[in-house]
């Protein structure tokens, strides 16, 4: 079973602003909630085998907090960083909206990147891959701390909706997202 977390919360979370790939760092309230769910695992939670994590800080920053209370190094896995936001990164939906209003409306109705990003269907591609790695190289259970559009993308694969309704799909920060076995041989048998 792979556990897909999103990673605690930052300040551009919180100010509705696209990170994308920029190395944000979480806020107080992020670290709050790893502690959180760090205790959780301990006590509750289903018991994990391994913990991996995307190579940005709030992922790993996320994953080593949860990993402290488990006495567990996470492991960076290359795929599942968040989404390339291109031009739109750093900035709020608004000023998106406001700045590249072209750009952004063909990214959100068509999922297009003519703002010089990915499109959803190249980070399903790369998550996916990566995700399959790690089912083919370990067995047991694991926690994979990633990101928004990444969960989003990979949810809307399995159940069959359109990329660019993959936001309806994405977890509040510090949520968990179970991926069973039948779910990854469904991502494996995937057909764009």
């Amino acid at each position: 079973m792979l556990y897909l977390l999103r990673h605690g919360q930052t300040s551009y979370n919180v100010e509705h602003r696209l990170q994308g790939q920029i190395d944000i760092p979480l806020s107080d309230v992020g670290r709050q909630q790893a502690e959180k769910l760090g205790e959780w695992f301990s006590h509750k939670g289903p018991k994990l085998d391994r913990i991996y994590c995307s190579k940005l800080e709030r992922a790993g920053e996320t994953a080593r907090i949860i990993g402290g209370y488990l006495g567990m190094t996470p492991i960076t896995v290359f795929g599942i960083e968040e989404i390339f936001f291109g031009c739109f990164q750093g900035h709020t939906f608004e000023e998106c909206a406001r700045l590249y209003p072209e750009q952004y409306a063909e990214f959100l109705l068509r999922g297009t990147n003519t703002h010089g990003g990915e499109t959803g269907n190249q980070v399903f591609e790369r998550a996916r891959a990566a995700l399959l790695k790690l089912r083919e190289a370990e067995s047991g259970s694991a926690l994979v701390v990633c990101h928004g559009a990444v969960i989003g993308y990979l949810r809307a694969a399995l159940m069959g909706k359109r990329f660019e309704d993959a936001g309806e799909l994405i977890p509040d920060n510090g949520q968990i997202v179970s991926f069973s076995e039948a779910n990854m041989r469904k991502l494996k048998e995937y057909k764009a």
